[in-house]
């Protein structure tokens, strides 16, 4: 894990006040060692695992520091401090580089410059106090500063409240912004803070006209040649196995260079996941941990992720801060599959599909993105007007005008939209967590797999049809293998006769076959808004309920968030809670900061 604040600011005095005050609250969990580097007005202080890959350099000309894995070129070689400050000497040839990273450049004559990942994954924060600048993995520590005024944005909660993520990198705080995807922070001693593009989402029409075959053979070149320079052979890795088609595909590709992989996969043993990473492990011979996430801890994850994520990508994934202590048992690199669905299946660009017209709009993929918020006209009549004014018209004007900027082709909207929005924020935030215990790789974000998805049609990408594909011809025998869904049916990519077999005798039998008690879904127990861990939650929430009122209509906050003695009614138990946990999120990061 990389938690890091970056500083520059000219009195001496207060800057060194500031970082001593900070440099004890930045290790959040524990085990964390801390950094720090610093010269003419900058400073750089971090905690990260003693595992981590950090590397920084400071002399009189400036600094350098890069946590994580940074690679600039087609191979697997990484990036450390020196070669960042040659590359990004100029701004203008800055190039984007791939892996899970955050890095920053400080000359004392030109200035700083901060980046990240393709696709912003890795959280970066920015915002200024007087004549002093900001920059850190999360907002929280800025209040520290002798000169920062910390006031509410409600821009920033509306944002957050209709889309369960952050809309226009506004945060809860005036003038603290998340670091727009695929762009460099730049600061200049006479020209004061700017967003610089870098790096955009490579949509085209490149592979439109070559025939399904080659598009497949296209992708399976990209991912494995990603999973080569991301996790290069000659080192252990770790891989998070949950059975189902993304892990699945990074598992072969693992497996094909022949080095040590130790799987890990979250849940118990009678989970449909569970049984489904069982199989892919047993196949190819790997390591296999199951682990499950504590129950009993959800008031201490609600607490983190309140205090240091802010609401990023909403409240629902809290629970992921349990994830570290599990990770500090594999190598210090662990591959994970996480984004890769969105990236390379498509799997959001359907919500953009209206049926009734059989048209792809805006509209169509704001009402499957709002599920997971508060409907447009039902938070309007939540929000207090003194103090959100027409935040709730503003927001959806922002969302419109970025979904319609990505491309000329619905589906690619869609694409990029999802990306840089619900995959980078809400998904993301778990990648984050997981670099407390164990450094993330991500193959699928990468710049040749991201070209690929961006330049073939909707019918080879969405409902993972290309990515199905690779999977079959690629690794025929672990798509014999059940796969998991998130759901019940955990039916083969290519089931064989016995498993037909088995299932129609299965369902012929069902009803007089005993059944396994509890929910054997894994996700499903987890964001239970009902459930045990989540009742804590609530409980915790509910004293800053009265302070919430300040911001809410009490009836109407009742109404969409009720007291943890009522049970919450949903037809869908991760969809339908979403807004309400991240109303709760709201009430303990007011509590934390009043």
């Amino acid at each position: 894990m990389a938690n890091f604040v970056v500083l520059v600011d000219p009195n001496l005095d207060r800057r060194e006040r500031f970082v001593g005050t900070i440099q004890p609250l930045l290790g959040i969990v524990e085990g964390l060692v801390t950094g720090r580097c610093g010269t003419d007005n900058f400073a750089a202080v971090w905690a990260a695992s003693p595992r981590a890959p950090v590397s920084h350099v400071a002399d009189a000309a400036g600094a350098a520091v890069i946590w994580g894995d940074a690679i600039s070129g087609p191979g697997p070689e990484r990036l450390d401090a020196m070669g960042l400050r040659a590359l990004w000497a100029d701004i203008h040839s800055a190039q984007a580089l791939d892996g899970f990273h955050a890095a920053m450049a400080y000359d004392v004559n030109r200035g700083l410059l901060v980046g990240t990942d393709p696709l912003g994954v890795f959280p970066v924060y920015y915002g200024s106090a007087g004549p002093a600048v900001l920059v850190g993995s999360s907002p929280e520590l800025f209040r520290h500063h002798p000169l920062f005024r910390e006031e509410f944005n409600p821009i920033g909660l509306a944002g957050i409240l209709l889309t369960m993520h952050l809309v226009g990198g506004e945060t809860l705080v005036q003038g603290v912004r998340r670091l727009a995807a695929g762009h460099l922070l730049s600061w200049k001693p006479d020209g004061g803070l700017r967003e610089v593009g870098q790096y955009h989402l490579p949509v085209s029409t490149r592979h439109f006209d070559l025939p399904f075959s080659a598009q497949v053979e296209w992708l399976g070149e990209a991912l494995e040649e990603a999973v080569g320079r991301h996790a290069p052979p000659g080192a252990p890795h770790g891989l998070l196995l949950s059975g189902g088609r993304d892990s699945r595909a990074l598992a072969g590709l693992l497996a094909r260079q022949r080095g040590e992989v130790a799987a890990l996969t979250l849940g118990e043993r009678r989970d449909f996941e569970m049984h489904c990473a069982l199989g892919v492990a047993r196949v190819l011979r790997f390591q296999h941990q199951p682990r499950g996430i504590a129950v009993d801890g959800y008031a201490r994850y609600a607490a983190s992720s309140g205090r240091w994520e802010q609401l990023a990508g909403g409240f629902n994934g809290i629970m992921f801060w349990d994830i570290q202590a599990h990770l500090q048992r594999l190598p210090p690199r662990v591959v994970a599959g996480y984004l890769m669905d969105a990236i390379v299946g498509g799997s959001h660009i359907p919500w953009a599909y209206a049926p009734e017209t059989r048209s792809m709009n805006f509209e169509a993929f704001f009402r499957q993105s709002n599920a997971y918020g508060i409907a447009p006209e039902r938070l309007q009549g939540l929000l207090r007007e003194p103090v959100f004014k027409d935040a709730v018209h503003e927001v959806m004007g922002r969302l419109r005008a970025t979904y319609e900027s990505y491309s000329p082709y619905e589906f690619q909207r869609a694409w990029c939209f999802d990306l840089q929005h619900r995959q980078r924020f809400n998904i993301g935030s778990i990648v984050w967590m997981m670099s407390f215990g164990a450094w993330p790789v991500l193959p699928a974000v990468d710049r040749q797999v991201l070209e690929w998805a961006g330049g073939v049609p909707a019918a080879t990408l969405t409902e993972r049809r290309a990515q199905d594909a690779f999977l079959i011809s690629k690794f025929p025998e672990l798509a014999e293998l059940p796969l998991d869904r998130n759901a019940v049916d955990t039916t083969p990519l290519c089931p064989r006769l016995r498993h037909l077999l088995l299932r129609s005798a299965t369902r012929r039998l069902g009803r007089w076959l005993p059944q396994r008690a509890g929910e054997r879904r894994h996700y499903f127990r987890l964001y239970d808004i009902n459930g045990p861990g989540w009742l804590e939650v609530r409980r915790l929430a509910e004293p800053h309920r009265e302070v919430a009122e300040e911001f809410f209509w009490p009836e109407k906050l009742r109404e969409i968030a009720p007291p943890p003695e009522v049970p919450v009614q949903c037809r869908d138990g991760i969809v339908d809670p979403s807004g309400m946990k991240s109303l709760l999120g709201f009430w303990l990061w007011l509590g934390q900061h009043q």
